[in-house]
């Protein structure tokens, strides 16, 4: 535990490094602002400094390596100097200014300590994403230059959203420090980075609705609040804890699981202690409605999380885009193509809000404001434009009348009429009433604080409503809705987050009514009380009610139940050079592609589901999986030597999964066209002679 904490505090310092770097910057970006934007100071370096290596390293200017990382901090630092030139505070506001950054420094490294050690008693790198984000941030650090190679499609380049990959490469060079620890070290910097952005915006918005009396310790209460709402809370859905509950996708109304009542009164206990966290995020049948607790929980450093900080970064600057210089406009344009390239759907998504933004505060100057913005996102955007084809082929129509069954009009797809599901209104609200209640008590003021909560909450109803209507069509046929749902109500959750914390103290500690405030809290407590459980049932489920202290080591799982295979991967990664490897390929979510998914060298087809998404068809991946199945069971020695040369192979892995999935292996032949490079246990690689 004590080496694991002086890995947090190295990796901390880094962190403080991009962040004071930035801090000219973002001070130019937040003028008015409470606190300077301090809080948003690592969001600004971690997303400038990136895309400014990225930018050298796809025009072939740098390399991706230290050097050019320390360039790109160099001039975000000049940047930020010279555009800050001439602002002097006095002596008192400067002294005032150190100890809040002091404060507020210490309270993002408790929160990153934190979830560290939270993260610590479930380290592994597996389930779910996680073999997918991983592998894209080796190859990263593998590459000399973008784009980088897709470690599951020998001879591809990644087709994904991977920005947030690239930050946390970044992060890993600069540190020094091994993949297997950063990886789980970002999931915590993210949780840090929500924690206190989410603060910053909650005490900023109070502020600025001149509530009542409350203060300074109301403002900050109000902020925790809200930190704790976007950071850490679930949805109503953990009713089903207190009733009889219900087993796998069997999901039953709530109030017939409370009767009867004999029966349920001697199931409370045992279905509390069985609650599964997860199904708060799998309520409505064949669909995802994730939100930021979960993700924490589940600790997939996925497109969607990695984006949060940009996220949040956007959403403050939103509060003051009416009045926004023509500065902090071009800079929200830039993080308008950060999201696209981060979380693709979050971008247009930001893009809308701004413009609804605009229109509502002065529509006749929209269209100039607009324009910088739209210049900016796609010149930021340009160096992942030229490589990414996109795998959404239209917007579909849900339940599309017969007449236009399998037809297309315009971007609008018409599929057959099976594709047609909606939402039932009591699961909807089981997922989004805490919300829609606090945000329905908003009391119709004019202030700029409550005219941009209400923008956030109309559309915020607006993006759950949407895949009742339309989704964006992707390759899954029973959750065709399924991405749709996930990315847009994961923005509405956070911009509800926001809209209810304020709401809270608003009419709690505002001028409202003795009575009003009475009925709004008989009707909030227990539904607060519903979301704010959430995390006590997924962290003791899923870190094993914090026990047992593994280390932030992700890796430890693979050593312990492949050690031979985890030998072989350190062999590989101690090579000079990467080359090309064959290893066993196989479904998504499983332990198979994992010496590509370690090492970042490419192999031949990885998850083939996850490559069918990617590169649109599966017309291209299934001809590489039977390729993989020629090389291991195929006897023709010749046959076998042109595939390997036609993907300029230079290892064959034999492992514990080839040999369990490959019966009639051939490994004979493996010897005869090279040699034994490496051994341990059973697992050997073949060096391939060419």
């Amino acid at each position: 535990m004590f080496a694991d904490f002086w890995l947090v505090v190295r990796w901390w310092g880094v962190l403080f490094l991009v962040g004071a770097v930035a801090f000219s910057l973002t001070k130019r970006l937040f003028v008015g602002w409470f606190d300077e934007g301090y809080f948003f100071s690592k969001a600004v370096g971690m997303a400038v400094v990136t895309w400014i290596v990225y930018a050298m390293g796809t025009v072939r200017i740098l390399p991706f390596s230290t050097v050019s990382i320390l360039v790109a901090l160099g001039v975000v630092f000049v940047f930020g100097l010279v555009g800050n030139r001439g602002n002097r505070a006095d002596k008192g506001n400067k002294r005032n200014r150190v100890f809040m950054i002091f404060a507020e420094e210490l309270s993002f490294l408790v929160a990153l300590l934190f979830w560290s050690w939270v993260k610590s008693h479930e380290p592994s790198i597996r389930g779910l994403e996680k073999f997918m984000d991983f592998g894209f941030m080796k190859s990263i650090l593998n590459t000399q230059y973008f784009p980088a190679s897709d470690m599951w499609y020998a001879g591809g380049s990644i087709n994904y959203y991977y920005f947030g990959h690239i930050v946390t490469a970044v992060l890993t060079k600069l540190s020094g420090i091994d993949l297997a620890y950063t990886f789980n070290l970002m999931l915590a910097t993210i949780f840090a980075l929500t924690l206190t952005m989410s603060f910053s915006i909650g005490v900023q918005l109070l502020t600025m609705g001149h509530i009542g009396r409350i203060g300074k310790i109301g403002q900050i209460g109000g902020g925790l609040l809200t930190a704790f709402l976007v950071t850490l809370a679930g949805n109503l859905q953990t009713l089903y804890a207190f009733t009889k509950g219900y087993v796998g996708d069997n999901v039953q109304p709530f109030w017939k699981l409370l009767w009867p009542i004999g029966e349920y009164l001697q199931k409370v206990p045992d279905g509390m202690k069985a609650y599964w966290y997860a199904n708060a995020t799998r309520f409505i049948p064949y669909t995802i409605h994730e939100f930021p607790g979960y993700s924490f929980i589940v600790s997939d450093v996925h497109g969607h999380v990695l984006s949060l900080p940009f996220v949040l970064l956007t959403i403050a600057m939103l509060i003051g885009a009416a009045h926004a210089s023509r500065f902090t406009l071009i800079f929200y344009g830039f993080l308008m193509g950060v999201l696209l390239m981060t979380n693709v759907l979050d971008g247009p998504i930001y893009l809308g809000l701004l413009v609804i933004t605009l229109g509502v505060s002065n529509w006749k100057t929209m269209a100039e404001k607009l324009g910088l913005v739209v210049i900016a996102a796609g010149i930021t955007a340009l160096p992942f434009l030229t490589h990414f084809k996109s795998f959404v082929s239209g917007i579909a129509v849900n339940c599309p009348p017969a007449f236009l069954a399998n037809t297309k009009i315009g971007p609008l797809i018409f599929e057959g009429t099976e594709k047609c599901q909606h939402s039932p209104i009591w699961m909807m609200l089981i997922l989004w009433g805490f919300f829609l209640y606090c945000g329905f008590w908003l009391v119709v003021r004019l202030t700029t604080a409550e005219k941009m909560l209400r923008i956030f909450f109309f559309f915020s109803i607006a993006l759950i409503i949407f895949p009742e209507f339309f989704y964006f069509k992707d390759i899954y046929p029973m959750h065709f809705r399924s991405n749709t749902m996930f990315k847009l109500g994961y923005q509405a959750f956070i911009l509800f987050s926001l809209v209810s914390g304020y709401s809270i103290v608003r009419i709690l500690f505002g001028g409202s009514l003795r009575i009003k405030k009475l009925l709004f809290a008989v009707f909030l407590l227990p539904q607060l009380f519903l979301v704010s459980i959430y995390p006590v049932f997924a962290v003791r489920s899923y870190f094993g009610e914090l026990k047992k202290y593994e280390g932030l080591d992700g890796l430890g799982w693979i050593r312990r139940e492949y050690p031979s295979d985890f030998a072989a991967i350190n062999w590989l990664n101690s090579q000079p050079t990467h080359g090309i490897l064959v290893e066993a390929d196989g479904d998504s979510y499983t332990d198979y592609a994992r010496f590509s998914t370690f090492t970042g060298h490419p192999t031949i087809v990885g998850w083939a589901v996850h490559e069918w998404l990617w590169r649109g068809s599966y017309d291209v991946v299934a001809p590489r999986r039977e390729e993989v199945r020629q090389i291991y069971e195929e006897t023709d020695v010749e046959q076998t030597k042109s595939l390997l040369n036609t993907y300029r192979v230079r290892y064959v892995v034999v492992g514990a999964l080839e040999r369990t999935k490959f019966k009639n292996l051939q490994e004979w032949k493996l010897a005869v066209l090279g040699a034994r490079v490496f051994q341990s246990g059973e697992t050997i690689i073949y060096g391939i002679d060419r």
